[in-house]
This record gives structure tokens, sequence and C-alpha cells, in this order.
């Protein structure tokens, strides 16, 4: 018996719709493969050294901008958490002024690179807030993380224990690290990298996985110990700062602090053991950081300069990245994320910079104060504070791996904690219209610059004699760039 004409046409469209809802599916998981691919490649770039002639700041660098260009196109795309109204006219307006302080900025091709980064960021972050129904991906994240850090582990120890093999008997602490090109770039790692190891030994503890808990729980110990054998002043401050908050926001959460505490303890007395009793009994002196020393380092000259730079540029700054225009021989940003975006973008933008710190802190304090809160959140909360204390003394947005960590895990956290709602047609058409400079800006650069960039900063070494200041590449100054270019 054949179906009345209505039934068939209604069956058609059943069809069509399933093959449409199977195709938009099959496209999803293909994008979030490839920027899984992407992302794994990027956290191994601070594992080994990939490509010859590259220092790890900028192969870090090259990276980071290769997933940012993969990301940018796919934002509109995939999904995102919504993001308030005030939220959204916040980061409007501090993104248009740094387009237009970067326009008259006096190098624009640079300034446009720092302003693209940022907005990269904000886009990978939106992206990592869409994984709200796949929590696998967060936890896929988040255990790449732990496993970047297990990897570092092992090879602190190796190298511990090749001071000795190779009949050296020399134990500098300075060179049993790999992955990064500073130990403070290190311990910008950490300061995140430390809560989301306890997070998951937690997960694993009540899921009654001990073995890897156990493994990952060794990790920990040795990270704590790495820590302490070369963590700087800053790391500890947000290291101490971000538990200390957790606490008087949520003592239910005392379980992850209580990890940490044990963890530490078991990190200090391998470090005696290690670099104290050892050494003793070898009859070795090692060579170890001062890590709580007195002074500033040399902050307060370049904290001055970039006062200065924002009292002189109140409304737009010098532009996105100009601070490392003007040379002084400490450093080419000024360890201080607020008076770097007084002084680079102005003091309008870097209010509504600071608006949104202090919005996403507010919310954030809100989610863990409820009853729903749990380990998972207690390490975001931990990993996010300790890295914003840290930025007030350190380049935390300046370096390339840092800074991406972070928007990822402020992703999982938007994730975590924005209200399940569509965002709004104003926050994807603005996704799908600023992916547009990022590819352009990134894009150029890693085609025109990154091949041939350990050439430059080797023409630069021999013509100008300065040596490396990280910020955009190893070689941050951009007048020493912009005259070759």
């Amino acid at each position: 018996m054949a179906l009345p004409l209505d039934d068939v046409a209604l069956v058609h469209n059943c069809l069509e719709y399933v093959m449409l809802r199977m195709q938009a599916i099959t496209l999803v998981t293909t994008a979030y493969a490839l920027l899984g691919l992407l992302f794994v490649a990027f956290c191994f770039s601070a594992i080994g050294m990939w490509h010859l002639g590259y220092g790890w700041h900028d192969q870090q660098r090259f990276y980071q901008i290769l997933l940012l260009c993969a990301c940018a196109p796919l934002a509109a795309l995939l999904p995102q958490a919504a993001l308030s109204g005030a939220a959204l006219l916040l980061l409007a307006g501090l993104f248009t002024l740094g387009l237009y302080s970067s326009l008259l900025a006096a190098w624009p091709e640079w300034a446009l690179r720092e302003w693209s980064r940022y907005v990269g960021l904000l886009l990978l972050a939106l992206v990592a807030s869409g994984l709200r129904v796949r929590a696998a991906w967060e936890y896929f994240i988040l255990w790449a993380m732990a496993a970047v850090g297990f990897i570092h582990a092992y090879q602190f120890l190796v190298y511990y224990l090749m001071a000795f093999v190779t009949g050296i008997r020399m134990l500098d602490a300075d060179i049993l690290f790999s992955g990064f090109s500073n130990p403070r770039f290190f311990g910008q790692f950490q300061v995140m990298l430390l809560p989301v190891m306890a997070l998951l030994i937690e997960k694993c503890r009540q899921q009654r996985r001990t073995a890897i808990a156990l493994l990952l729980g060794l990790a920990l110990v040795t990270q704590w110990c790495i820590a302490f054998t070369l963590g700087g002043r800053g790391m500890w401050l947000g290291l101490l700062v971000g538990h200390l908050a957790l606490l008087l926001v949520n003592y239910r959460l005392w379980r992850i602090l209580a990890l940490q505490v044990g963890a530490a303890l078991l990190g200090c007395l391998l470090f005696l053991l290690l670099f104290k009793l050892i050494p003793q009994w070898l009859e070795l002196d090692p060579i170890l950081r001062d890590n709580l020393r007195a002074g500033l380092s040399g902050r307060e000259r370049i904290w001055q300069m970039a006062w200065e730079m924002a009292l002189v540029n109140p409304w737009l700054g010098v532009g996105p990245m100009h601070y490392s225009a003007v040379y002084n021989p400490i450093a080419a940003h000024p360890h201080q994320v607020v008076l770097q975006w007084l002084a680079e973008w102005g003091f309008p933008a870097a209010f509504m910079a600071l608006a949104l710190g202090v919005w996403g802190l507010q919310h954030s304090v809100r989610h863990l104060r409820a009853v729903a809160s749990n380990e998972l959140d207690a390490g975001l909360w931990l990993a996010i504070l300790g890295a914003l204390v840290l930025a007030q003394v350190d380049g935390v947005f300046v370096m390339p791996y840092t800074e991406t960590w972070l928007a990822l895990l402020i992703g999982i956290a938007l994730a975590r904690w924005a209200k399940p709602a569509t965002p709004l047609l104003a926050q994807q058409l603005a996704c799908a219209i600023v992916a547009i400079p990022v590819l352009v800006v990134l894009g150029k650069v890693l085609i025109n610059e990154a091949p041939g960039l350990f050439q430059d900063y080797n023409v630069h070494m021999g013509v100008q004699r300065i040596d490396g200041a990280p910020r955009f590449w190893s070689q941050g100054w951009i007048p020493n760039r912009g005259v070759a270019d």
C-alpha cells in the first residue's frame, strides 16, 4: 500500500534532517580533531626542541600562533559559552580601542600582532568554553597538561642522575630543567600546573584509580621539589594567595588544599635529600638559586618607565607591544600586566580589562560557594588566580606557553561556571569578524617570518650586539627588527 503524499514528504524531510545533522556532527568532530592535534603539538613544544636554530620561546610562539590561526576561523562555527551583554560590551570596547591604538602606533604591524594574539587567545578560550557538553575533551586538556608536567618531572630526575653518572661531579640547578629558556618561565607554568595535577589526583582518588593517582602524586611531589629548587618569589606569591583565597571562599574544598600541603612537604623533603644530604655525603657544593632574595631585581625601573609612558599617552597608550620599542637594559616588557596595559593600550582599555577580570573573579566566587562545586572548580580557581597574581610581578601575559594555557583554563572555567544559554547573535558575528584579521596578521607571520627567524636573530645579534629580551620573539626589541624590515 502506497503512503500518502504528505507522509512521503514528511519521511523525506526527516531523512534530510538526519543527513544534515550527521554532516554537522562530522564537521564539528573533524574541527575538534584538528584543534586537538595542533593542541598536542603545542603541548610538546615545551618538551623537546623540534626545530634547529630555534630557542624554547620562539618554538612555543610558533606553535601558539599555529593553534590560534586554526582556532580563529572555527570559533564562530563551534559551540561556545554565552557571555553576558556587559561582558560583550567591555570586550568590544577593549579591542576597538586596542585596534585604534595599533593603527596609530609607531610600528603598526607589530602592534597588530599583539592585538591579534590577544583576540586569538579570546577565541581559543571561547572554543574551550564550548566543551560544556564534551566533558571528555575538558579532561583531555587537563590530562595533557599533567602529562607535560609528568615528563618534566621525569626529565628533572634523569638530569639529576646524569650529573653523577657522567662523572662531571657538578650539580647546577639551572641545567636540571628543560622546556623553557628561564626558570621563571617554568615557574609561570608551574603556578597553573600544580593545582591541575592536584585536582586530577583527587578525581582519581574518588574514582578509586589508585595506581594512576599514585603515579601522578609522585610527579606532583617532584614538581614541588623543582619549585623549591628553581621557583621564584612571584610563583610562591601566586600559589600562596590562590590557596588562602580558596580556603576563605569555600573551606569545604579543603581536601585539595590538604593534598597540596602534603605534596609540598614531601617535595621539600625530596629537595633536602637531593640538594643537601646527597651533595654533602658526596662532598659536592651544589649551585642553587636564591629564590627568596630581597629587592625587586630592577623591576622598579621598568615599572617607572611604564608609568611614565602611560602618563604621556593616557588615552590610547604608545601602542600594543610598544613598550619594547624603547630600549632599556632590563626587559622588553614591564613585568606587571596592569602597567603593561596602561602604557601600551591606555587608561580606558586597561580599566575595561580590569573590569572584565573583576567580573570574572566575582562570578567564580559565587560558583565556588555553591554546594555543587567540586575539586575541578577548586583546581581551576587556584590555577587561574595564581597566574593572575603572578602577572603582577612577571610577564605571564607575554610568554606564549603560559598565556595559551591560561586562556584554555579560563575557557574550561567558563564552560563550568557560565549559565547554560545560547550565545547572542552579536557574539557569534563578532567572533566571525575578528577571526579575519587574526588569521591574516598571524598567518602572515607564520608564512613570511617564522621560517627564517633564527637567521634574522643571528643578524641582529651580530649587528646590534643586544642580547635577547623575550617579547613576541626571543629578540623582542621592535626597532631592531623594524629597521631590518
